[in-house]
C-alpha cells in the first residue's frame, strides 16, 4: 500500500504552539509524524506530545458510535435517534422551565468550530448559560482589556524577539511554549535565551524552580498569590523616583493621578512582608524595568489562577503603560489576525442573551459566565436553575473547582450530553455520549486563536483521514440537534435558511463556507481564497505595526489607555483581606499550576507512551517541610483544606519554597469512563481541595494557587509475622 505525505499541525488538546508536522498516511491511517522544517512558525520544532499524534489519532479507546445510558450500562444507538431524543429533551426542558434551564460548555480541546457550536446552541435557546474553559484561567484578561481599552478582545502579546528586559510572572514557557496563555511560540526557549545573548535580562517570578527559572538571569521565589504586592511596589518606586515615560503618559494614557493617591499610604515594608521579596529587590526590579530600552511584564496561569488575579493583570498593564511599552517594539503589541475576531464576535452575538450569571451576577466575558457558579446553580432550588448541559471537548468533573459539588451537580441534571473523542470522566455521568472527529478527520481553521499568532497569519488544516467508526464533526452533530430542538442552527435565521435550502439539493452549509466568507471580507479579500490556502503551510498577511493599536484597536473615546478604572481603584483598598495567609490550622499554601511536558490536561493521559512516564500526579514539598513531618519521597499524605481532603504520594524537592505544596491539576481518572489507559494511573483530583466560593471579584475565576491547607502523614501499620 502506498504511503502518502501531508502537511498539518499538532492538535492535541489545546496545546497553543500548534507545531507544523509532516504526516505519513497508509491505508487510511496516520502511521507516523515528524516536525515540518518549512513551517513558518514552528520551523522544525515539535515536543514529545506531537511525536505521539498517531497514538492519539488511533487510540483503541476512542468512542466510535453514539451511546445512551440505560440504568447502569451504555447502549449503542443510531445517530438519528440520539439527535432526535436530545433535541426534543432540550426543547421540552426549555418550554417547561424557561431558557435558563439550558447550558453549554466548551473545553480545552475545542477548536473554533466546536466553540461556535457550543455558544450558538446555547444562544439559540436564548439562554445566557454558555460556560467555557477560559473562565477557569483567562477571563481576567478580558475584564482588564474592557476597562482599560474598552475592547475585551484586545489581548496584548509580548515581543520577546526584540526586548531588552522581560519579567515573567507565574509562567514556564520552556514547557508551555508560550509566555502567556494562547500565545503561539513553539520556539520560545531559544527566544528567551536570545534576550540574554543580546545583552538583555530575563527575570522570572515563581514560588518554585522551573525549567525557565534555570535559564533566567534572576529568579524571585515569591510567596504564592502575592504578585500584586510586588507589582504595587514596582509602580510605587517608578512614580516616587520619576522613572516613568512622561510624554507617553501625557499623550497615551489617563488616570495616573488616581494611582498616585492610591499608592501614597502603602509602605514598601508592608509590600516586602507580604511577598517575602526584600525591598532592595523591589527597587532593583523597578529601576531595571523602567530604564530598559524596551521591556515587558507578562503572566500566565500561575498568576491568573491566584487571588486578586484581575487586579494583578491591571497592575501588569499599568506598569507596561507608564514605561511606554504598550504599542512599542520590544514591549507589547496586538494584531487582529487575517480575520478580525472582534468584528466576527460582534456579528455572531447580535441575538445573544448577554445577561450576567444568575449566581453571583458575574458578567459574560469571552462569551460566557464563570464555570465556578455552575454547581451552585444546578444544586439550588431556584425555578430557573440549570437542568441540561451539553459539553463539547471538555471535562468539567476534572477541571471545575470543588469536585464534590460538581459530581452532585452532574448527577442532578435532567440531561447531560458529552460530545468528545472519548467517553471522558464527565461522560461517565452523561445520559448521552456522542463521538466527535479529530482535527485530522475533518480539517478546518482555528481562526479564533489567530490574534495569538506571531503576526497576521492564516492556516487551513486539511482533512488527512476518514472519520473512524461513526464519528462526526461537532458542526454536523449540533446541526442535527438544533433541527430536532426547533432552534436556528448557528443561532442565525438566515444561515439556518441557507442550510435548509442547500439540503434540498443534497448539500450543506459547512464550516469551510463560513471560513471562505470570513476570508473574503475586509483586507483579506485581495490576499487569497480558501483554495489557495489549502495548498500552503499557511500565509502571512502583514508585519506587525506596533503603534497601530492606538488607531484602531483601543476603543476608548479619547483613544487613550485608562490607567485607573474606578472599580479597580475601589477594590484595591480591600486586597489585604483577600491575601492568602498561612495559619495554625492551614500552615501551607497549595499551588496547582505546574506542568510536565508529556501532560496536557486530560487528553494526553490515555496515550500509552506519554502516560507510562507520568504515572499520575503527586504532591511536591520542600525538604525542610519533609524533615519536620518525617516524610520521604514515595510516602503518602492526606492534604486537607477548608473545602475537602485527598490522599496522595509525596515527592521531596529543593525546587519549591518551604511552606508550599504543589499538586498537578487535571488528574483523578477514577470514574467509569472509556479511557482505560488513563484509569490505570488515575492520579488524584486536586480540585477536591479548591473552593468554588473563594473566587475572583470581577470574573468569578476560581483560585487554584494559594489555597491554604495542611498535611498529615499516612501511617501504614506493620503486621506481625
Amino acid at each position: 500500500m502506498a504511503i502518502s505525505r501531508h502537511r498539518g499541525i499538532c492538535k492535541i488538546g489545546a496545546c497553543e504552539p500548534q507545531c507544523g508536522m509532516i504526516f505519513e498516511v497508509e491505508a487510511g491511517k496516520i502511521t507516523s509524524v515528524r516536525p515540518d522544517p518549512e513551517h513558518p512558525i514552528s520551523r522544525g520544532y515539535a515536543c514529545v506530545k506531537g511525536m505521539a499524534i498517531p497514538q492519539y489519532q488511533n487510540d483503541p479507546d476512542r468512542l466510535l458510535h453514539p451511546i445512551k445510558k440505560n440504568g447502569d450500562r451504555y447502549d449503542a444507538i443510531p445517530w438519528a435517534t440520539a439527535s432526535k431524543e436530545i433535541g426534543e429533551k432540550l426543547r421540552s426542558l426549555a418550554d417547561q422551565y424557561g431558557p435558563n434551564s439550558i447550558a453549554t460548555y466548551w473545553g480545552n480541546a475545542a477548536d473554533s468550530s466546536a466553540i461556535i457550536m457550543a455558544n450558538s446552541l446555547c444562544s439559540a435557546f436564548k439562554s445566557p448559560n454558555a460556560f467555557n474553559v477560559l473562565s477557569l484561567e483567562y477571563t481576567d484578561r478580558g475584564a482588564v482589556a474592557q476597562r482599560m481599552f474598552n475592547n475585551e478582545h484586545l489581548i496584548l502579546q509580548p515581543d520577546a524577539d526584540n526586548t531588552s528586559f522581560a519579567l515573567l510572572l507565574g509562567t514556564n514557557p520552556l514547557v508551555t511554549q508560550g509566555m502567556t496563555l494562547l500565545q503561539r511560540r513553539p520556539r520560545i526557549g531559544g527566544g528567551l535565551k536570545d534576550i540574554r545573548n543580546r545583552g538583555g535580562k530575563l527575570v522570572v517570578v515563581d514560588p518554585r524552580v522551573t525549567e525557565t527559572t534555570k535559564v533566567a538571569d534572576q529568579h524571585i521565589a515569591i510567596r504564592p498569590g502575592t504578585d500584586l504586592f510586588l507589582l504595587l511596589g514596582m509602580l510605587k518606586t517608578i512614580l516616587d523616583r520619576e522613572l516613568y515615560d512622561a510624554h507617553y503618559l501625557k499623550h497615551r494614557t489617563v488616570g495616573i493621578e488616581a494611582w498616585r493617591l492610591a499608592l501614597k499610604p502603602i509602605e514598601y515594608a508592608y509590600l516586602s512582608k507580604m511577598t517575602d521579596v526584600p525591598e532592595t529587590v523591589i527597587y532593583q526590579l523597578a529601576e531595571e524595568f523602567a530604564r530598559a530600552k524596551s521591556a515587558f511584564i507578562t503572566s500566565r496561569v500561575g498568576v491568573q489562577t491566584s487571588r486578586n488575579t484581575t487586579l494583578t493583570e491591571w497592575l501588569i498593564q499599568t506598569l507596561n503603560a507608564v514605561t511606554g511599552n504598550i504599542g512599542k517594539e520590544g514591549g507589547l503589541y496586538f494584531h487582529s489576525g487575517a480575520i478580525n475576531n472582534t468584528e466576527l464576535v460582534h456579528q455572531f452575538t447580535k441575538d445573544k442573551n448577554s445577561s450576567p450569571s444568575r449566581i453571583g451576577n458575574y458578567p459574560q466575558i469571552f462569551g460566557g459566565i464563570p464555570a465556578s457558579v455552575f454547581s451552585k446553580d444546578v444544586l439550588s432550588d431556584h425555578p430557573d436553575r440549570i437542568r441540561a448541559l451539553v459539553v463539547i471537548a471538555g471535562n468539567p468533573v476534572i477541571s471545575f473547582p470543588n469536585t464534590v459539588n460538581i459530581e452532585a451537580a452532574l448527577k442532578r441534571l435532567d440531561l447531560l450530553v458529552c460530545i468528545d473523542i472519548y467517553q471522558s470522566d464527565t461522560g461517565a455521568f452523561a445520559h448521552y455520549n456522542l463521538p466527535a472527529t479529530t482535527i485530522y478527520e475533518k480539517g478546518g481553521m482555528h481562526f479564533l486563536t489567530q490574534p495569538f499568532d506571531p503576526y497576521p497569519y492564516a492556516e487551513w488544516r486539511n482533512k488527512l483521514v476518514e472519520p473512524k467508526g461513526q464519528c462526526r464533526p461537532e458542526w454536523d452533530i449540533v446541526r442535527d440537534i438544533s433541527r430536532a430542538a426547533g432552534v436556528n442552527f448557528l443561532n442565525n435565521k438566515w444561515l439556518n435558511l441557507l442550510d435548509k435550502g442547500l439540503g434540498l439539493f443534497g448539500k450543506q452549509f459547512k464550516e469551510e463556507h463560513l471560513v471562505q466568507a470570513l476570508l473574503l471580507s475586509g483586507y483579506s479579500k485581495k490576499k487569497m481564497r480558501l483554495s489557495q490556502l489549502k495548498k500552503t503551510a499557511g500565509i502571512k498577511f502583514a508585519d506587525i505595526k506596533f503603534d497601530e493599536l492606538f488607531e484602531k484597536d483601543i476603543l476608548t473615546e479619547d483613544k487613550k489607555i485608562n490607567l485607573a478604572p474606578h472599580s479597580f481603584i475601589a477594590e484595591l483598598e480591600n486586597v489585604v483581606t483577600k491575601t492568602p495567609k498561612a495559619s495554625d490550622e492551614f500552615p501551607f499554601l497549595l499551588i496547582s499550576g505546574g506542568r510536565r511536558l508529556a501532560s496536557f490536561n486530560t487528553w494526553t493521559h490515555n496515550m500509552v507512551e506519554l502516560s507510562k512516564n507520568l504515572k499520575g500526579n503527586y504532591a511536591t514539598i520542600n525538604a525542610s517541610d519533609a524533615k519536620t513531618y518525617k516524610l520521604s519521597t514515595g510516602d503518602e499524605i492526606v492534604v486537607k483544606s477548608a473545602t475537602g481532603r485527598l490522599r496522595i504520594r509525596v515527592e521531596i524537592s529543593e525546587d519549591i519554597r518551604a511552606g508550599v505544596i504543589m499538586i498537578h491539576q487535571f488528574w483523578g481518572h477514577r470514574y467509569a469512563s472509556g479511557q482505560n489507559n488513563a484509569r490505570l494511573n488515575p492520579g488524584v483530583n486536586v480540585n477536591f481541595l479548591h473552593s468554588d466560593t473563594d473566587i475572583d471579584t470581577f470574573t468569578g475565576m476560581p483560585i487554584f494557587n494559594g489555597t491554604p491547607c495542611t498535611i498529615d502523614q499516612v501511617f501504614v501499620p506493620v503486621l506481625d509475622g
